[in-house]
């Protein structure tokens, strides 16, 4: 089965997996360049289900992938814009000040600039399981 863990600031922040199991979060996405370096067993479809798993790789859940489609980071605004940050717990504009710092530098890193073309990976998902307790 696929599966999936969720960034977070440090090897200990598993925050954004919480509002996953809380049924809080209910998209996520990434740049494109590294949507697209993934193996092609490992990308995503709707009707797809994905184990959810800690940092530390423990199995926590099982979400199902119900909408993926790319969007350029600029067009992130709108009626689309509100879907995506309400489905990532937050306003439009704490989406994108997020984004903008988990992104900038590592995709700086690799020689890429993050801007308003910048195509990301948008996957929207329902929480279906959840294993054990915290």
């Amino acid at each position: 089965m696929k599966r999936i863990d969720f960034w977070g600031r440090d090897e200990n922040d598993e925050r954004l997996l919480e509002e996953v199991l809380a049924g809080l979060k209910t998209a996520t996405c990434t740049p494109k360049v590294w949507y697209e370096e993934l193996p092609e067993e490992e990308k995503s479809f709707p009707g797809d289900i994905l184990e959810v798993f800690t940092k530390k790789g423990e199995h926590r859940g099982s979400i199902e992938v119900t909408d993926r489609y790319d969007i350029p980071f600029g067009k992130i605004s709108g009626e689309v814009g509100e879907r995506i940050a309400k489905g990532e717990n937050s306003t439009l504009e704490q989406f994108i000040e997020d984004h903008i710092f988990s992104w900038k530098e590592p995709l700086a890193e690799q020689g890429i600039e993050l801007n308003d073309d910048t195509v990301i990976v948008v996957e929207h998902f329902n929480l279906v399981s959840i294993v054990g307790e915290k």
